[in-house]
């Protein structure tokens, strides 16, 4: 698939089946991910792969984390809530964690690190489309949650930009090419 169509016919799938990529269409996703714009070369970038049992596995951390939010914010942990989180990355074969850890001591901008890992994000996705697989972006207070970060072995001040899922789209879930409106996005600056 040419690169534009992999761009244009990238559409975020809430639920993706079985099969996911083979070990070598991950890898190439992974490398594609790894080929983001990446300032000085500094290397932000980390990406951890959930899969099989070891993704199942996650649920509890995912469920245990938010079980030490509620109680933090002196809420009951709501059961249905509680569920979800414990079950949230069966929507997918695979999931891959994308985060960016500050890796200058500020010669440049986190932020810039951050463009590096969201740019990776959005690589992995459009390889992902190219191999004919589909993807989702996804955050969510498990993104911004201190024991989540450890569980993955990410530093503490690490920024996950997000929980990429990836696998096979189902027919009834195929959407239409993004058709995006110019309108009010774009301008062309003149002095």
């Amino acid at each position: 698939m040419a690169a534009i169509d992999a761009i244009l016919t990238r559409r975020s799938i809430g639920r993706l089946d079985p099969p996911g990529p083979s070990p070598a269409e991950l890898g190439t996703i992974l490398r594609a991910a790894a080929a983001a714009p990446d300032h000085l070369v500094l290397r932000p970038l980390r990406l951890v792969v959930l899969e099989g049992r070891a993704k199942d596995a996650f649920g509890s951390v995912l469920a245990d984390a938010y079980l030490a939010r509620a109680r933090a914010a002196g809420a009951a942990p709501v059961p249905a809530k509680l569920e979800k989180e414990r079950t949230k990355l069966g929507r997918a074969p695979f999931v891959v964690v994308v985060a960016a850890t500050d890796t200058t001591g500020g010669s440049i901008p986190f932020v810039e690190q951050l463009a590096t890992a969201a740019a990776a994000a959005q690589n992995a996705m459009v390889a992902a489309t190219a191999l004919g697989y589909g993807s989702m972006w996804r955050t969510g207070d498990a993104a911004y949650d201190p024991t989540v970060k450890q569980a993955l072995g990410l530093v503490p001040d690490a920024a996950i930009v997000g929980f990429v899922y990836l696998g096979s789209v189902s027919p009834e879930r195929r959407s239409d090419p993004n058709e995006p409106e110019l309108d009010g996005v774009v301008s062309t600056w003149a002095p």
